[in-house]
């Protein structure tokens, strides 16, 4: 795990300054490979072969091919002994050099045979060529500008970019239209109008200032099998084990984050499993503990490690991070509204103290059908087709009666989701459940002649349309997932050098489960397949127990620690200076200050663009 970063018009002044700024992304070690002009940066954090013959920037034996890596090939023991038998003859144990090699031999056809999480840049003296490549589900950011004289940069970080001369980093408004729906940048945007985020499973290649691009692989949820529950646990259960051992190789310790809730709690019982058949010592969990009942799920989490056999180590949340505002702007290089955030920083704080590398249970939700959306998609389907046009827009006049306020976390705010989006098209919709800030508000924000777009509903309609929950999850895997979850789980560890994997993601098991039918995928309700995984590994109380979530407490802080910084920052002034029309802003703090509706989260996305805004203005 470590940051790469390199240009095709540097100098070793500014390769070093580029690893400076990544370096808390790989603190073990830090060096540049330079010549004519070209360079490659590599900050390390050293997992795998920990000796020096793991380090990077790496030159192939021939000297044709020079490469820098950031992440990890789970399989590459099985890839090394493929190559092997080919010819190849290696000088180290990493799997840097596995990569190397099989990218000289077979270009991008390579990449089809690697499990793992990766950005890697891979310069070609000979042809003066680059390919940038990003993972699959793009665990592994990677983020690049053209440059003005027809030449590329790169990095693994926005921060690190920002250090090549030449870059436009004027603000790209429709990237700050899409942050207010998504609370995030959807890729390939950046709110600089001259960088640009890899997509997730796709390529790069750049030759004499062309630019062509590709993609190598991408989820397909098809849903053209019909089996049963039970047959569907029995292809799955092997492949998340798989995904897990492969995930737990490493030179150092490896542990994992426990929440209580069935991902992680799969997560930890294989971990476990695997760990006793090889005679290895018991894993280590972490669970981060609330002050506040309703987010607290430290008793689930000790029954889960006491009945797998963890060591478990409970981490007390901080009462309030949001100072940590200003670090999370810097670290994802762009506004990032998701106040979760905050909380995987805290927790990767004080899990670094214990261990480099932890397993956890992100996407397991995307994967199985796990979200409320995708229980009401399918109830969606079933509504349009029984209830005529005029009676659904009848109750979804009638939705907006249950008031905002009073909804809280209950069924009276999904009826009022479900109702008021019952009138759309199903992409519409699809839209209206995972967006902030909805067209008609960005439109007076911004100051828009006409709606803005939707950039989700664009991506829901390329899916496949076999079912409403094909096409969720579908896209849920291309959107929310990496440009959310993923996107703050790697900035917020990788802060401070500590390496996340994710098993759920294993791109194997993906492709296996999208080929199965949406009525086996929510037989009974979310997650059916993996409870049915769960159910031979684990209790039925640690099951069957309610979803608490892992959110920070936005709305009581913003009545009383971030009370103030609302005041000072959220102003006429401010939001002038950030092209934001005071008075839809001035309503919507209103509203929210008055009770009337919860705007907790747009308000805190505000805060986040106007902190990100002036620390632009810093050197």
């Amino acid at each position: 795990m470590c940051g790469i970063a390199g240009s095709t018009r540097t100098n070793p002044d500014l390769l070093r300054a580029m690893n400076a700024a990544m370096a808390h992304r790989g603190p073990d070690a830090q060096a540049i490979w330079h010549e004519n002009g070209v360079g490659l940066a590599h900050a390390r954090l050293a997992i795998i072969d920990l000796t020096p013959g793991g380090a990077q920037p790496m030159v192939s034996p021939c000297g044709r091919w020079v490469i820098a890596f950031n992440g990890e090939i789970y399989n590459h023991h099985h890839l090394r002994a493929e190559l092997e038998v080919v010819g190849e003859h290696f000088s180290s144990t990493s799997d840097t050099e596995v990569l190397l090699r099989l990218l000289m031999r077979g270009g991008k056809h390579g990449l089809d045979k690697l499990i793992g999480m990766f950005a890697l840049a891979l310069w070609d003296r000979r042809d003066q060529s680059l390919l940038l490549v990003r993972d699959r589900l793009g665990v592994k950011p990677l983020v690049w500008a053209s440059l003005p004289d027809g030449g590329i940069a790169f990095a693994s970080e926005i921060d690190t970019l920002r250090r090549q001369p030449g870059l436009d980093l004027g603000l790209d408004r429709q990237a700050l239209s899409e942050y207010l729906a998504c609370l995030y940048v959807p890729a390939p945007r950046t709110l600089h109008a001259g960088i640009r985020k890899l997509l997730p499973g796709h390529w790069l290649e750049w030759k004499d200032g062309a630019i062509t691009t590709g993609s190598y692989w991408a989820p397909a949820y098809t849903g053209e099998r019909s089996i049963s529950l039970d047959e569907a646990a029995e292809e799955v259960l092997p492949l998340l084990d798989s995904a897990v051992r492969l995930r737990m190789v490493a030179d150092v310790e490896v542990g994992c984050f426990l929440s209580g809730g069935i991902d992680s709690s799969v997560i930890a019982a294989l971990m476990s499993r695997a760990a006793k058949e090889s005679g290895a010592p018991p894993v280590r969990s972490f669970t981060m503990t609330f002050d506040e009942p309703a987010y607290d799920e430290r008793v689930a989490a000790r029954a889960v490690a006491e009945h797998v056999g963890t060591i478990h180590t409970e981490l007390p949340a901080r009462p309030v991070v949001t100072d940590l505002l200003d670090d999370m702007v810097r670290a994802f290089g762009e506004p990032f509204g998701n106040p979760t955030a905050l909380l995987i920083h805290d927790l990767s704080t004080s899990a670094r103290q214990h261990l480099k590398v932890a397993l956890v249970g992100d996407g397991g939700d995307e994967v199985f059908a796990g979200y409320p959306r995708h229980h009401g998609g399918l109830l969606a389907e079933r509504y349009r087709r029984l209830l005529p046009g005029p009676l659904r827009a009848l109750a979804g006049t009638a939705a907006q009666l249950i008031p905002e306020s009073t909804s809280g976390r209950h069924a009276w705010r999904r009826a009022r989701e479900f109702l008021s989006a019952g009138t759309l098209p199903a992409d519409q919709m699809y839209a209206s459940w995972v967006e902030y800030f909805d067209p008609e508000e960005r439109q007076a924000m911004l100051g828009l002649e006409t709606l803005p777009s939707r950039p989700i509903a664009d991506l829901y309609r390329q899916a496949p349309s076999a079912s409403a929950l094909d096409a969720m999850q579908q896209t849920d895997l291309l959107s929310f997932l990496p440009g959310n979850l993923l996107s703050y789980g790697d900035a917020m560890s990788m802060a401070v050098a500590l390496e996340l994997r994710h098993p759920f993601l294993d791109h194997r098991l993906i492709d296996c489960v999208g080929r199965m039918a949406a009525a086996t995928r929510f037989a009974g309700g979310k997650k059916a397949i993996l409870k049915q995984v769960a159910r031979r590994l684990l209790p039925s109380h640690i099951i069957d127990r309610p979803k608490l979530g892992f959110n920070p407490p936005m709305g009581v802080w913003l009545k009383t620690d971030l009370a103030t910084m609302v005041a000072e920052r959220l102003t006429r002034a401010r939001m002038g200076e950030l092209g934001l029309d005071w008075t839809a802003i001035a309503r919507l703090l209103a509203e929210h200050q008055g009770g009337r509706r919860d705007h907790s989260l747009k308000v805190w996305a505000l805060l986040v663009l106007e902190a990100w805004e002036r620390g632009q203005k810093q050197p």
